[in-house]
């Protein structure tokens, strides 16, 4: 067990500790600059420690601007992954997290934004209950030079209507609110039941870089720039102290009234967040040249085959196109929706002479692509009447890695069957045209809840067993499909009539289909007991609750003390 989370889990917990240790370390740096450099001291005796926690999750947030988006330059990534022996294993594993990441890096913002807001809600009151007693001097603590405070007449009525008129508080206000609607918006209900939703209002990051750049432009916050430096004490004969130099503010805030400092000179500090988001942007910027630049390629659509259970699959070509098993592609359709671009898993393999997605209609978006496609009941079209199809892609997944593992074990749940369908493709073709490759053997394992729903799939999948059993390599993959629940009565029947036939009554595959869920703890221990000393690539598309289990199992089976056993490295897909 022990072994096993270290295969499939340190990695990726040193990288991400090492960021969460980067956060509180640039937090305590901040917080103590704050606390102690003598520059702040007299911004530290009217805010307090409400400076230096605005301070230090400002720096959180200006930190976190340069990674949050790196993780969704997708053509980085797959340039990344696609470098092949140059990037190892394990490290592309842990690119496949990007979107975990891009959550978490997001979370932080916004966690660090409501820590800065509440103090700076503070440090206003502050300030104009120290201006509002008396304008000329500090009523309690050391003496106080008010030219290092704001002067606006503002803070000393309502220092609320300062927080409205201010740069900062005009931009801060307008993050939060930005903030606040990309967050509810991503919620997993919003995203997958309104996605337009989702995809609009997260371009609302446009909005929040822009606030953030111009946030410190007024430069409220007063910087002493005489505080350090060389200084001399000498007393007169008159019994007064002069400090001649610099003004060192904890010894000329105490002097008594007779005692001659330096004036306190103070300058607004610099913005800052608009240098640190330059880095980040400038990545993504390139990453939209790049995006922009394919959508002109032009596409050709060469077939829509109409598939049972309202599925669409469409073969499609594009000069200078070259994929991968596994790969996924953004499509958008100018004339269903202009601005939305929908992530499809490719499910031909690069074998073939064309690539090709399938789509379920069950929106509005696959809907009206489904008209002008001229499926169903719109009739046949002609090429010339096919809608303008743009993409965006490939993109490289976990599942192109399969072929770097002597094992494969492939888990499908429900839709997320659909990366394998180029990944089973590949192989037979591999095998078939007696290409030397890594892999030796694949289990494949399919859960369906209906298998009405995605017979294209069953169609293919007994394609490829055929012929791999005319080839004599039945032995190869290994396929196990568990109807876990929509079988009815007549289903049984069906089942029992064709009891002893050499194909399976629900699928037509000679494979037969279960009914109920699989024993995973009886699945893994049956492969690893059979691939001892191996690594077990393990892959899966679909929900979140099997995803679990499926990691779980691949720690505790992995580097078990009872005799030589397989490690299962597990990959999951994330797009």
């Amino acid at each position: 067990m022990v072994y096993g989370w270290v295969v499939n889990e340190l990695p990726r917990w040193i990288v991400f500790g090492s960021w969460i240790c980067m956060n509180i370390a640039l937090f305590i740096y901040q917080f103590y600059n704050f606390s102690v450099l003598p520059r702040y001291f007299y911004s530290r005796a009217v805010l307090r420690e409400a400076l230096m926690f605005a301070r230090g999750s400002a720096i959180i947030i200006n930190f976190n601007i340069i990674l949050i988006l790196l993780p969704v330059c997708r053509n980085l990534i797959s340039l990344v992954r696609g470098t092949g022996r140059c990037v190892p294993r394990t490290m592309k594993r842990i690119l496949d997290k990007n979107l975990t990441f891009h959550k978490a890096v997001a979370w932080t913002i916004i966690a660090a934004s409501a820590m800065h807001t509440m103090a700076h809600y503070y440090n206003y009151e502050r300030i104009a209950s120290v201006i509002r007693p008396n304008p000329t001097t500090l009523v309690e603590g050391p003496r106080y030079p008010l030219t290092a405070l704001p002067t606006l007449e503002s803070f000393v009525k309502d220092p609320l209507t300062a927080c409205f008129i201010t740069y900062a508080g005009i931009t801060g206000h307008i993050i939060l609110v930005v903030l606040f609607l990309m967050m509810t918006s991503s919620i997993e209900f919003i995203r997958r039941s309104y996605f337009e939703v989702f995809w609009y209002t997260h371009h609302l990051f446009i909005i929040f870089l822009t606030g953030l750049a111009f946030h410190q432009f007024q430069q409220l916050l007063p910087v002493q720039n005489n505080a350090e430096g060389t200084y001399f004490q000498n007393l007169t004969a008159e019994g007064v102290i002069n400090v001649v130099g610099a003004h060192p503010p904890a010894l000329c805030s105490l002097l008594p009234a007779k005692g001659v400092c330096p004036e306190a000179t103070f300058k607004g500090a610099p913005p800052l967040s608009w240098k640190f988001m330059l880095g980040g942007l400038f990545i993504y910027i390139i990453e939209r040249i790049v995006r922009f630049i394919r959508s002109l390629q032009r596409v050709v659509i060469i077939k829509v085959v109409q598939h049972p259970s309202k599925t669409i699959e469409i073969q499609m070509k594009k000069r200078g196109f070259t994929t991968e098993a596994g790969q996924y592609v953004f499509i958008n359709v100018p004339s269903v929706a202009y601005f939305e671009w929908h992530p499809f898993t490719l499910t031909s393999s690069q074998e073939e002479a064309y690539f090709s997605v399938h789509i379920r209609i069950v929106g509005d978006w696959s809907e009206e692509l489904s008209k002008q496609l001229g499926s169903g009941n719109d009739g046949f079209k002609q090429s010339w009447e096919l809608p303008l199809i743009t993409i965006d892609g490939p993109f490289g997944t976990a599942s192109e890695d399969v072929f770097e593992h002597e094992v494969g074990m492939l888990v499908g749940a429900g839709i997320g069957v659909t990366p394998f369908a180029s990944i089973l493709k590949s192989v037979f073709y591999k095998l078939t045209s007696e290409k030397t490759i890594s892999l030796k053997k694949v289990y494949f394992y399919w859960i369906c809840p209906e298998p009405q729903s995605f017979e294209w799939f069953a169609d293919m999948l007994s394609s490829v067993e055929g012929q791999l059993t005319a080839k004599g390599m039945s032995d190869f993959l290994d396929i196990h499909i568990y109807l876990s629940r929509g079988w009815k009565d007549k289903d049984a029947f069906a089942v029992y009539l064709h009891e002893g036939e050499e194909r399976d009554a629900i699928t037509g595959l000679q494979a037969r289909t279960h009914y109920g869920r699989p024993d995973w703890s009886k699945i893994f221990d049956e492969i690893s007991v059979s691939h001892s000393n191996t690594d077990v690539g393990v892959f899966f598309c679909g929900p979140p609750v099997l995803s679990h289990n499926l990691h779980d199992k691949c720690n505790e089976y992995t580097g078990r003390s009872d005799g030589n056993r397989a490690s299962f490295l597990y990959n999951k897909e994330n797009f």
